[in-house]
């Protein structure tokens, strides 16, 4: 699978595209200092990357996606499984790996628009139990550790089998 933080063809790119590139998955200037460090070998200061983003004249405030865009991805992320994801992990997601540009208040009315139950439930900060469908005896054992005698050399660990007919 491709990895859109980090592509293959931006190995040898030059600075400014990798500006470029980390500015559009909605990176900070620090946030990029540190890919172009850690990743590319290439050590700028902030105001250096700030300057560059000046210079190719990006910018972060009026260069939203569509509205109906924006639906349309959140609805299909939430079918494949980001059902319980909150308005800021959603916001990120969006930007960073679907490549659409959204702010955090457009991602928060279009997460309380589709499912203000789910988004209710998270101010409340509910747990919701979650459902297993188990085959039979001993096909699903929860797992617990109790840690707090850890320092004492003491460990204790439990297993339950899940089914319950």
């Amino acid at each position: 699978m491709d990895n859109p933080v980090f592509p293959q063809e931006m190995i040898d790119a030059t600075l400014e595209d990798l500006v470029k590139h980390y500015h559009k998955l909605s990176y900070t200037a620090k946030e990029i200092c540190g890919f172009l460090l850690f990743v590319h070998s290439t050590h700028v200061s902030v105001r250096t990357v700030y300057r560059i983003m000046s210079k190719l004249k990006l910018k972060r405030y009026n260069n939203e996606s569509q509205l109906p865009h924006i639906l349309d991805k959140i609805v299909h992320l939430r079918e494949q499984g980001y059902s319980e994801v909150g308005c800021r992990s959603m916001w990120r997601i969006l930007n960073t790996y679907c490549g659409i540009r959204a702010t955090q208040e457009t991602g928060r009315f279009a997460l309380n628009a589709l499912d203000r139950s789910s988004v209710v439930r998270r101010l409340n900060r509910r747990l919701t139990r979650r459902r297993y469908c188990n085959k039979g005896l001993n096909f699903c054992i929860h797992i617990d550790g109790y840690d707090k005698l850890k320092p004492y050399g003491i460990s204790i660990h439990g297993a339950i089998d899940g089914f319950s007919g």
